[in-house]
């Protein structure tokens, strides 16, 4: 016959009810575990086991605080006290990651930089628009407006072509861009006043480093 073990709500103590015994593995277990409910019943071990409680989560708390340290902002310097995701836009989302910054800070920032790099284009513009244009176009040097390939700070000097017009040639596998050598009148010309050509003086070197090229 099987023994019937029922737990029962009075201080969490196994019985054996309805007259039958536990035995074997089962009343060695259920042995353990009287011993252990009455282990913490004693004053003396509940005392040393709150303790123990106590330590491991004051331990919790400092490793939890040393984390949120590592996340303090870099800006304001605000230090979280749990770790956070933000949600941000349609589907955009913004975590805090160590030497990072927090999120008002992150979004500042954000929008600075978005006004300099605005700022930037702008003075670029400028400065592309008093250059020579583009020897292609005759667009602006650096770019069409608004165009992914625009130029976002001054042209070099040595530039002949706007970025698009740089990449159809590469694409049209044309190769370098040489500008037509001086003609004979351009150069008799050039002896007596300075010709109205942005660039004769590309032309010059031109012909200088193409000799074979002819007029």
């Amino acid at each position: 016959m099987q023994s019937i073990v029922l737990l029962l709500p009075h201080r969490m103590r196994w019985f054996v009810v309805g007259g039958f015994r536990a035995s074997g593995a089962g009343a060695a277990a259920l042995g353990e575990y009287d011993v252990l409910i009455e282990a913490l019943d004693n004053p003396d071990n509940r005392a040393a086991y709150d303790r123990r409680q106590k330590a491991r989560e004051s331990r919790a708390r400092k490793a939890h605080r040393e984390l949120m340290q590592t996340l303090a902002c870099a800006d304001c310097g605000q230090v979280p006290e749990q770790e956070s995701t933000y949600e941000y836009g349609l589907h955009g989302q913004w975590t805090r990651h160590p030497g990072g910054r927090c999120y008002p800070c992150h979004q500042k920032r954000k929008e600075r930089l978005e006004r300099e790099a605005e700022e930037q284009l702008e003075a670029a513009r400028t400065a592309n628009a008093s250059l020579r244009p583009c020897w292609t176009c005759r667009g602006s040097i650096g770019g069409k407006e608004g165009s992914e390939l625009e130029l976002r700070e001054k042209a070099s000097p040595d530039r002949l072509e706007c970025p698009t017009c740089v990449q159809a040639r590469a694409a049209k596998d044309l190769g370098l861009l040489v500008l037509p050598v001086p003609t004979k009148r351009e150069l008799v010309a050039a002896l007596v006043s300075a010709p109205d050509d942005s660039w004769w003086e590309i032309r010059r070197q031109h012909a200088r480093d193409y000799p074979n090229r002819r007029a």
